[in-house]
């Protein structure tokens, strides 16, 4: 079973999680880099998990 990728800072909950997404990482806007480096938000993915269905 592979494993999991920890969170990053922008992340809501774990990915896998139920009801949960991956939405653009609104401090890079998707791009993964901020003024030349990697954005702290999203760990340079672009992207962040979220949840998107109410529990």
């Amino acid at each position: 079973m592979p494993e999991q990728p920890d969170l990053n800072p922008g992340d809501e909950v774990k990915p896998g999680t139920e009801q949960s997404g991956e939405h653009i990482c609104p401090a890079c806007n998707g791009f993964g880099e901020v003024a030349g480096s990697p954005c702290r938000e999203c760990g340079g993915t672009g992207r962040i998990t979220a949840l998107v269905g109410d529990a």
